[in-house]
């Protein structure tokens, strides 16, 4: 699958084919979607912002992307491929509107590796200052995010499964650490019916505004086993499998979470948004202070698996179209021993490591580096969700297979996104929040300016054809 570059010696031009187990398919979505890390950090910033009505938008938005894994089984179980929403956005849309879509999934991963990258310092920093009782200086936060990064790169250039593996035991061994708090905590309160929260009381659409954003990017990544399409063993079933299996639990996992830290945050009156390590809190108001730093660190590693998991998925996204023409032919190169992407995987870690050790060279503090590039990563899942929503009942018309449900399902879905997207721009935002957008779709045009060069330059080179652009991915997904 896909198409054949002339490599130098000791290059290869394909992955590893029938290479990854269904757990570690499960591994790569999971460490994507770092549990641990939104249970440690984004959990307690959605409470603070939505109050009691955080478990019912979380549930509804937990439908939403039930809905959203739906349109994109539509083609997973189809069609197996490392361009992942990109090459799904081809099949519906065509080829220009899967350019867009794999800039904007590749920016949301890039952005994923950053943002991830200087979360885990962020922990780190607060371990090494626990000990120490010394801050550490912006020098330090930049030596430290580029130590994450560079870790977080190694495992993926060395091996697919390697990275899995490790992600998986991160996140189970943290995820089991931050329950035993909230467990202990909710034990020693037994206030296991928090009547506020059931009522919903206070809650109001403004407060539901603030948190649908946040809410919606607790899930985001369920998605990235996609990439590894080509690697993935009996794909085209597996991963619609790993998709669902990783939503619902995770899910759960995050509602529970929800009721129960809100609970706490009743009975303990805990402030969790001026907690700057909301469970280091909760364990030292439980007499277990030991706990509170041992979890800070956990989180620290939760979030160097997100950045591994973008990496992996990243990459290969980037691999996929420098492929198929739409980047660099370089990056379309995989290393003859790892079978790994590894010049997009280097392309990508530079990139990366940009944006989080350009704004802590400006002065910006760790904890805003922090909010900026998840939102631009936000914006660009949001982007490549709405597209394959939109491609999925195109594409099913096409082959007389639409059905009304499917019609509803996309109508929702598209609807839901689209206010997702209206309420991170809508009333316009203080600076420099009203400049992210701006900063997101600059990206997005200069990635596709790329394309349209990359593109350009190889028609020339073709001899004697029609003059018309290729996109072999997409001829080979209709066939």
């Amino acid at each position: 699958m896909g198409v054949s570059f002339k490599s130098k010696p000791g290059d290869r031009s394909a992955l590893r084919g029938n290479y990854l187990s269904t757990l570690e398919n499960v591994a790569q979505a999971v460490g994507t979607m770092g549990p641990a890390a939104t249970l440690g950090t984004l959990l307690p910033l959605l409470i603070s912002k939505t109050g009691n009505a955080t478990w019912l938008l979380f549930i509804g938005v937990l439908a939403v992307f039930i809905l959203i894994s739906a349109s994109i089984t539509t083609f997973a179980s189809r069609y197996a491929s490392a361009g992942s929403l990109a090459a799904f956005a081809r099949m519906g849309l065509g080829p220009w509107p899967g350019v867009v879509t794999g800039w904007s999934y590749v920016i949301a991963m890039a952005f994923v590796v950053a943002s991830s990258g200087i979360s885990s310092a962020y922990y780190l920093a607060m371990v090494w200052t626990h000990f120490t009782g010394t801050p550490v200086s912006a020098t330090g936060a930049i030596s430290l995010v580029v130590l994450v990064v560079v870790m977080a790169w190694w495992p993926a250039y060395r091996d697919v499964k390697l990275s899995t593996k490790v992600m998986l035991l991160i996140e189970a061994a943290t995820v089991g650490l931050i329950l035993l708090i909230i467990g202990l905590a909710m034990f020693r309160a037994h206030h296991w019916v928090d009547h506020d929260q059931l009522q919903a009381k206070g809650a109001g659409f403004t407060q539901i505004q603030v948190g649908f954003v946040l809410a919606f990017m607790m899930l985001a990544g369920f998605e990235s086993s996609t990439t590894l399409g080509e690697e993935a063993k009996t794909a085209t079933s597996t991963i619609p499998r790993v998709m669902l299996f990783c939503l619902l639990p995770v899910g759960l996992l995050f509602a529970v979470g929800i009721y129960c830290l809100t609970a706490l945050s009743h009975t303990r009156d805990l402030a969790l948004d001026q907690a700057s390590a909301p469970m280091d809190i909760l364990a030292q108001s439980i007499g277990l202070p030991t706990l509170g730093w041992v979890s800070s660190l956990g989180v620290a590693l939760s979030c160097f698996g997100c950045a591994m998991g973008g990496f992996n998925a990243g990459s290969r996204v980037l691999f996929s179209m420098a492929r198929s023409g739409q980047c660099w032919a370089g990056l379309a190169k995989v290393h003859a021993v790892n079978a790994t992407p590894y010049r997009a995987l280097a392309f990508f870690g530079v990139v990366a490591l940009a944006a989080p050790v350009a704004l802590l060279s400006a002065g910006v503090t760790m904890a805003g580096c922090m909010d900026y590039l998840m939102q631009i990563a936000s914006l660009g899942f949001i982007g490549g969700y709405f597209a394959v929503c939109l491609a999925a009942p195109v594409y099913l018309a096409r082959r007389g297979l639409l059905t009304s449900a499917r019609m509803v399902i996309a109508v929702v879905t598209l609807a839901v996104i689209a206010t997702s997207l209206g309420m991170s721009v809508f009333p316009i935002p203080d600076a420099p929040w009203r400049y992210l957008p701006y900063i997101f779709v600059g990206l997005l045009l200069a990635g596709s300016l790329v394309s349209a060069w990359c593109l350009r330059s190889r028609r020339a080179e073709k001899a004697g054809n029609s003059g018309a652009v290729e996109f072999p991915e997409a001829a080979e997904a209709a066939e």
